[in-house]
């Protein structure tokens, strides 16, 4: 059932004594879009920022709705709307001077199509089907990893579970979310995988990973590119505003206690532990991806964490033909940081990727219309990959190939 902002108000339980509280938190959400940034402005706007994120998560309770997605920057301004703005910044902001963020998009640029005309292709036809790890999905996008849906809408990580189930897409689930696993595997009902960042106990590793496998998860996610706190440097000088939800997976603190000295013997670790495959994330030289299948990895992800770890390192679609190439089809790979649109996708497979993983348009989406938001972004890139693989003159997804993309300036 649909439920529009207005029904979710008018079913709220709130007393209406009650009402009058929430009035005043909609008037301090107000106030803090023209808050002072002195050290006593910073203070009053850190307060009217929780103040707005909870009357928003009041007037939101329960929104279900498919969106109109036209495209990833107009959707991120209709969330932008819905976020106080230290949430916004915490979100779509980078590390740094935001140099890798900005080239994760421009990067796509580089690479300009070359389709084969006159193939006879029918557009209903097309098949964008992709197999995974012995999971068939009927797209290649699959929900990358991201920490704290609850920022995004009430129902958190269980929102996104089911509104990617109804896309038929691959749902991997954060160990920083905001909604335990064990919830969020009762509320798929489609293929999922757990990511992990180890922690400096091994035992705790040890029992979220355990947990992970009796959750019904199918791989583990081990991610290496981030062994540490990204923040931008608008959000540090906002004062790190945005309101910090429990974890569902760890006790308060141990969730941030990241394992810095990682090896490849961790690999081995983890299939151990949990006789699961284990993908690894956030690989972008050729010779690391290659040590990871030698330990033991079932697949590679090509990603730099989106822009939000490490400054200063190229965009993933710069280093995937040179990682694919190392390779050579010993493992499957996923590509994630900088997708946004169908066009992004049909270059990312056709240099070498099996799959591609987006992120932030998905938050954008789930802000926006909840589980029905996340399921209107995956359609919107469904509908897209499916617009560029008709034009690149093939009949699937399979099909596509470096003869079907070149780097721009290629005589």
């Amino acid at each position: 059932m649909n439920i529009t902002k207005t029904d979710a108000i008018a079913h709220d339980p709130v007393e209406p004594q009650n009402r009058a509280r929430r009035d005043m938190l909609r008037l301090a959400g107000a106030g803090f879009a023209t808050a002072a940034l002195s050290a006593s402005g910073l203070a009053r706007a850190q307060v009217a920022e929780e103040a707005n994120t909870e009357s928003l998560m009041i007037e939101r309770k329960g929104i279900d709705k498919d969106i109109k997605v036209f495209n990833i920057d107009l959707l991120e301004e209709q969330a932008k709307q819905k976020y106080g703005h230290g949430t916004y910044v915490f979100v779509s902001h980078g590390s740094g001077d935001q140099w890798t963020l900005a080239e994760n998009r421009r990067a796509f640029g580089d690479y300009v199509f070359t389709p084969q005309r006159m193939q006879g292709i029918v557009r209903e036809k097309i098949d964008t089907s992709v197999t995974l790890l012995g999971e068939k999905l009927p797209h290649p996008v699959i929900v990358t990893p991201f920490g704290s849906h609850g920022l995004h809408h009430p129902a958190g990580e269980v929102a996104t579970a089911e509104g990617a189930a109804r896309s038929g897409a691959l749902l991997t689930v954060s160990s920083a979310s905001t909604r335990s696993m064990e919830d969020i595997a009762k509320a798929s009902t489609g293929p999922k995988w757990f990511q992990m960042y180890l922690n400096v106990d091994e035992g705790l590793s040890k029992e979220v990973l355990q947990r992970a496998r009796d959750a019904g998860f199918k791989a583990i996610v081990l991610t290496i590119d981030a062994i540490g706190q990204g923040s931008s440097d608008e959000y540090m000088r906002l004062g790190n505003p945005r309101p910090w939800l429990p974890y569902g997976n760890f006790t308060t603190g141990s969730a941030n206690a990241f394992k810095t000295n990682l090896s490849w013997s961790d690999v081995e670790m983890i299939r151990k532990i949990t006789g699961l495959p284990v993908i690894v994330k956030g690989v972008t030289r050729p010779e690391d991806a290659v040590a990871a299948v030698k330990a033991g990895a079932a697949a590679i992800q090509v990603s730099n964490h989106g822009g939000r770890a490490l400054d200063g390192t190229p965009a993933a679609i710069a280093v995937l033909p040179e990682v694919a190439q190392a390779l050579q089809g010993d493992a499957p790979i996923i590509m994630d940081s900088g997708i946004r649109r169908g066009t992004d996708i049909v270059k990312a497979l056709a240099l070498g990727a099996d799959a591609v993983a987006i992120g932030r348009p998905l938050m954008y989406g789930l802000a926006v219309g909840g589980a029905g938001g996340v399921n209107s972004v995956m359609e919107f890139m469904q509908r897209e990959l499916v617009n560029t693989v008709l034009h690149s003159g093939v009949d699937s997804i399979a099909k596509l190939d470096a003869t079907h993309v070149w780097r721009a300036g290629r005589t």
